[in-house]
């Protein structure tokens, strides 16, 4: 007899068999019981997860000739046996790629006037039915509605989107789910157990993991396990079937990561690439074991991770800030783009390692505004004599620093918090323009917004103490507008005498434009935003 591979030897024979899908099979054993059979179901999920499995089951305990219905068949009887063989007369298996036209339905609406043989019902499966063409279901209409007594439908599809909505409307639609990788091991350490094969449970969570919740790709994988001719599976055999690279290897990445040694982590990437392991797969893994590492540092618990490598990843997990993580999985992700579309892929992949050892000196863009909003600004005074020099457009850079910046809280009665530095009988443009960045750097202070819309004024006017500015910015004139009385309190007391401070708009037609800074700007004003810029390869918009 000639070798059967496990997916069809292990094949589940009873509902209590089938992994991971109790509210399905709890479902149709409850129907079973309480007499209340439909006329067609769909079964809907990813592959090998027990579809067609269970919709042979389900013909099993209908038409099993010991005490059928019910919800244990025997699997002894006739009926059953031609079932699991798939020789049966009344049990009907229909592949929906093979059989996709309208000659193809009518012909099974012939069949449909002849009742079942030799079995309670007549159940016709039809695997991948979302292959049907538009004719074909729409010719299935009416005899999906209303089949003959006695005839079951039973859909099976991983794709229910391509089904016609009036087809699903007219079965009891149950989804499969993914098989948890724990289900997966249990059931592979049964078959190891019934094969006489030892494996290493470090083994068997590799196989589970890259089956990626698909029992029947498991047990694929399995065959090729078995087929490598040892009585006791090990990790590293398992490795060198698959072309995997072992989880120590990217936990040492990770270490290298952290003390910025882009050596380790070259070293590693070449011997991967002269083993012949490909490089997408290599990358991905890391990026799924970057995934791993900041599940652990949020606390969440997952499956996907083994007990062997757990405690080293939690180690690893401490020496990283969530922020970090997320970027360096924002490049692994952007390097795998590059690598699919370049000409030269090891390149691409060793600048990107290369940016990933130097992660440690690279600071968030929260970190660099925040000091640049220590940092005192370099500007002048000079926007207030907008009236000889006009247009003269403020710094980029000064302007940027703000930008992310939360906005303060405004009211009129907010009160200044600083005291009288100068004492003076009345207020001149000279006195003004001198004094202006100590003012400046007090609003800093307490109101960054206001200081940076001020520099957006032009003066207009001194009056017998009586400052009179303006401006062209609608937004800025609103803000400015509703501060006016801070901004008198302000001037009064570091001038020391009693000032008013009011606003203009100003209209004008003409469009202004802000020329995009060049680096060399950037680093006069904010060598750090430089040094993020390039090291992200960022650009400047």
């Amino acid at each position: 007899m000639s070798y059967l591979v496990l997916a069809r030897k292990y094949r589940p024979q009873t509902f209590q068999e089938v992994y991971a899908q109790d509210h399905i099979t709890q479902i149709l054993s409850n129907t079973i019981e309480l007499n209340r059979t439909a006329h067609a179901y769909l079964f809907t999920g990813p592959r090998g997860v027990g579809k067609t499995s269970m919709a042979r089951i389900f013909a099993k305990s209908l038409n099993c000739l010991e005490g059928g219905p019910t919800p244990t068949p025997c699997n002894s009887c006739i009926n059953c046996q031609e079932i699991t063989n798939g020789t049966s007369a009344d049990v009907i298996e229909i592949d929906g790629a093979s059989n996709t036209g309208v000659d193809d339905i009518r012909g099974l609406q012939k069949e449909l006037m002849y009742s079942a043989s030799n079995s309670n019902y007549k159940i016709y499966i039809i695997d991948e039915v979302h292959m049907l063409s538009k004719n074909a279901f729409n010719a299935l209409l009416k005899t999906l509605e209303e089949p003959p007594d006695r005839v079951i439908f039973i859909f099976a599809t991983t794709e229910p989107h391509k089904v016609l909505p009036t087809i699903i409307s007219r079965c009891q639609r149950f989804d499969f789910k993914l098989i948890p990788i724990v289900s997966i091991i249990k059931r592979l350490e049964t078959i190891c157990t019934l094969e006489g094969i030892e494996a290493d449970r470090d083994a068997l969570f590799i196989v589970a993991k890259k089956a990626d919740g698909s029992m029947r790709d498991a047990l694929s994988l399995m065959d090729q396990v078995l087929a490598y001719g040892k009585q006791h599976i090990k990790v590293d055999d398992v490795l060198e079937i698959f072309g995997i690279v072992n989880t120590e290897i990217y936990n040492e990445i990770f270490e290298a990561i952290n003390k910025q040694d882009p050596t380790i982590i070259l070293t590693h990437l070449h011997n991967i690439i002269e083993k012949g392991n490909d490089l997408q797969e290599f990358i991905s893994g890391l990026l799924e074991h970057a995934r791993n590492i900041l599940m652990l540092k949020l606390n969440v618990k997952t499956s996907e991770i083994s007990n062997t490598f757990k405690d080293k990843m939690i180690a690893i997990a401490d020496n990283f800030e969530e922020d970090r993580l997320l970027y360096l999985m924002n490049i692994l992700i952007k390097m795998k783009s590059d690598i699919k579309n370049s000409s030269n892929p090891i390149l691409i992949a060793e600048m990107n390692f290369i940016k990933l050892a130097k992660l440690e000196k690279m600071n968030s863009l929260e970190d660099l505004i925040k000091e640049l909003r220590k940092q005192p600004r370099q500007s002048t005074p000079t926007n207030f004599a907008r009236q000889t020099t006009p247009n003269r457009p403020t710094p980029p850079i000064q302007k940027q620093s703000f930008q992310n910046k939360p906005a303060p809280k405004t009211g009129n009665n907010t009160k200044p918090t600083t005291t009288s530095n100068l004492n003076i009988s009345k207020l001149t443009k000279e006195v003004l323009n001198k004094e202006f960045n100590n003012l400046k750097s007090k609003m800093q202070n307490e109101k960054p917004f206001l200081a940076i819309n001020l520099i957006k004024c032009s003066l207009e006017s001194i009056n017998n103490n009586f400052v009179h500015f303006q401006i062209d910015n609608n937004l800025a004139y609103q803000r400015l507008k509703k501060e006016k009385n801070y901004l008198s309190d302000l001037f009064s007391q570091h001038f020391g005498t009693k000032i008013k401070v009011d606003f203009d708009l100003k209209q004008t037609t003409k469009k202004k434009t802000i020329g995009r800074p060049s680096m060399e700007q950037i680093r006069q004003y904010a060598p750090k935003l430089a040094d993020f810029i390039e090291i992200t390869e960022m650009d400047i918009v």
